[in-house]
């Protein structure tokens, strides 16, 4: 992702926040007019294959193409009518049930020629000729109607509510069972097809997957580039009004890309924040969208699509952008003084992307959610309220580079400027707590409790540095919010790692039951990883590759199907420096230079 916000980031935390309904018994029901609109058009499709199946049954059995194409333009109408109708059904509910999917003529286009094929299958080999011949394709093909139908309707069925998955397959089997029964029955007859129960059943499996990707993962979004979003106004969702913007009033943007398998990144991106007018006056943050947001500037780490390393480089990927100064969760203006008006509304903003995210990308199998510096905590916060978003979905939780290392007097005198208490769900045990207290192993405790099926996971470097890494803004706060101790930064690094270390460790302790929590400490003080070439090949300290660590997390399926390489991780030698790391310059304790080496070295 974009180097330009995973460089100056910040390291506040605060400890804080689980946004959504966890997957327990007592949950709201599920119900999003996207849902509702994509269920009907896999139900229509399904009707529109049956409908087109049987008029070539018709034929094999009269041989009147007449007749057959009449029929297959009479289907083509409904599909449209009822297909309109439901994008129509669905606008008027605020949502744009178009973009989502395929257009009715797409449809018809995708099934068509498949069904052909299926219908050649069937005939090869058979006399249409001769009346029993004959007939026998005609019910194979009427018998394949009927399943063609079945299996989009169950996958409606499904996609509606995103639940009992177990009860859609259960279908979908009986409705194989059924052909294939019926099949062999014709085919015990008169009837020399060439055909098989295996292949047809194939073909009819190719149609309903078709159908499905391409009414679930849109196919109007570009799979070559990132495009941009730009959303305007006054958008309505979950009941709350939505007017995305920068801190400054600038317009908001976004970045997604479509990939090849039903993944899904939701990345948050970095770039600091601000809490008073010293810090928003400077400003300690980015505040405005550009070219250097723009994630098709960046190919290095885990943006890099190109590497067959890189476990993303299929997914599809939801770039969430970053210009509100207050980790992706505030919604509040300030006055902080009378020239200065800043709009804090990340939580906003990360609302907008996420309504368009889930009408674009509707089941994904994986989400990972993920983020770096300022971004992290985005991902912390928001990853829960995403769960009730996929709630078919596996999720995977991973902060870069914010551990949420805040001083008490921060939580006191500033934390309360971005308004986060207001968006607070209540249905999630201990979050209000460990907000009141600053902690973030609690409030940890809580969501990861609450997503028990959720993998969590922090990574740092031992000395996260420079004046936009996570000793950079600790040392602000160690400084009364003077944002010029970011100028040195390392005055803070010791602080910082101690207390990083004190939190990951309590956090593990606390949900060494639950194994879904792990951390990663790696040597240095680079901040954040996610941009960078170290996750393929950095060692250093006795550590996995990140990426092979990544792996582990993706294939762990908590409470027991964790990967064995899925561990915590902690370096030995922290405080040996890689290259490019940052450092005082000239040096100064505790940077040191030991050698041909810079050290860390704490007291």
């Amino acid at each position: 992702m974009t180097q330009h916000r995973i460089g100056p980031c910040l390291a506040l935390w605060l400890g804080i926040t689980a946004l959504g309904a966890a997957r327990t018994a007592g949950a709201a029901s599920f119900s999003y007019p996207v849902n509702d609109c994509v269920s009907t058009k896999q139900a229509l499709a399904g009707g529109y294959c049956k409908s087109v199946l049987n008029a070539w049954a018709t034929f094999d059995k009269k041989g009147d193409a007449t007749k057959r194409d009449l029929m297959i333009q009479a289907a083509a109408l409904v599909l449209t009518a009822k297909w309109n109708a439901a994008e129509g059904k669905a606008l008027k509910k605020g949502t744009d049930c178009a973009d989502t999917t395929l257009s009715p003529t797409q449809t018809q286009n995708l099934i068509d020629p498949a069904v052909s094929a299926l219908v050649a299958d069937v005939n090869a080999g058979l006399n249409l000729a001769t009346k029993g011949e004959a007939n026998c394709g005609k019910k194979i093909l009427s018998a394949a109607a009927t399943a063609c139908q079945q299996l989009l309707q169950a996958d409606g069925s499904f996609i509606k509510k995103l639940k009992d998955a177990a009860g859609r397959d259960k279908k979908k089997d009986k409705a194989r069972n059924s052909f294939i029964a019926s099949f062999q029955k014709a085919r015990a007859k008169a009837c020399p097809t060439t055909a098989t129960d295996t292949g047809l059943q194939s073909r009819l499996d190719g149609i309903d997957a078709d159908i499905v990707t391409n009414t679930t993962v849109s196919p109007n979004v570009d799979d070559t580039q990132y495009i941009t979003i730009s959303p305007t106004g006054t958008t309505t969702y979950q009941k709350k009004q939505l007017t995305p913007q920068c801190v400054h009033g600038n317009p908001y943007a976004f970045f997604a890309k479509r990939g090849s398998v039903n993944k899904l990144v939701m990345y948050y991106e970095g770039g600091g924040a601000c809490w008073d007018p010293l810090t928003c006056g400077i400003p300690v943050c980015n505040d405005s969208i550009g070219s250097g947001d723009d994630p098709n500037n960046t190919s290095t780490g885990f943006a890099d699509a190109t590497n067959p390393n890189n476990p993303f480089r299929d997914w599809n990927v939801v770039f969430v952008s970053y210009c509100s100064c207050d980790i992706h969760f505030g919604e509040a203006d300030k006055q902080y003084s009378d020239t200065l008006l800043i709009h804090h509304r990340g939580y906003e903003n990360a609302k907008i992307v996420e309504k368009w995210a889930r009408e674009h990308f509707v089941n994904p199998d994986v989400v990972f959610v993920t983020g770096s510096s300022a971004g992290a905590y985005g991902a912390w916060f928001h990853a829960p309220l995403l769960e009730s978003v996929w709630p078919a979905s596996q999720f995977h939780v991973l902060a870069d580079a914010g551990n949420g290392v805040i001083t008490q007097d921060f939580l006191d005198k500033n934390f309360a400027v971005w308004n986060f208490k207001a968006n607070l769900p209540k249905n999630i045990k201990g979050v209000t707590e460990a907000l009141n207290a600053g902690s973030i192993p609690k409030y940890t405790e809580a969501v990861a409790q609450a997503f028990p099926t959720t993998t969590w996971a922090h990574y740092s470097t031992a000395y996260d540095g420079g004046s936009g890494g996570q000793t950079g803004f600790y040392n602000i706060m160690l400084n009364n919010s003077d944002p010029v101790a970011a100028l040195t930064w390392w005055n803070g690094s010791c602080q910082f790692n101690q207390k990083m270390v004190e939190q990951v460790q309590e956090t593990a302790m606390a949900l060494s039951t639950n194994n879904n929590y792990r951390y990663y400490i790696g040597t240095g003080s680079r901040h954040t990883m996610w941009g960078s070439n170290k996750v393929y090949g950095d060692t250093t300290g006795g550590v996995p590759t990140i990426v092979d660590w990544v792996n582990a997390t993706l294939s762990s399926t908590p409470p027991s199907g964790d990967n064995p390489a899925w561990t915590n991780v902690e370096c030995t030698n922290c405080g040996l420096l890689l290259p490019g790391d940052p450092q005082p310059s000239p040096l100064a304790p505790p940077f040191v230079q030991m050698g041909s080496d810079v050290v860390v070295q704490c007291p």
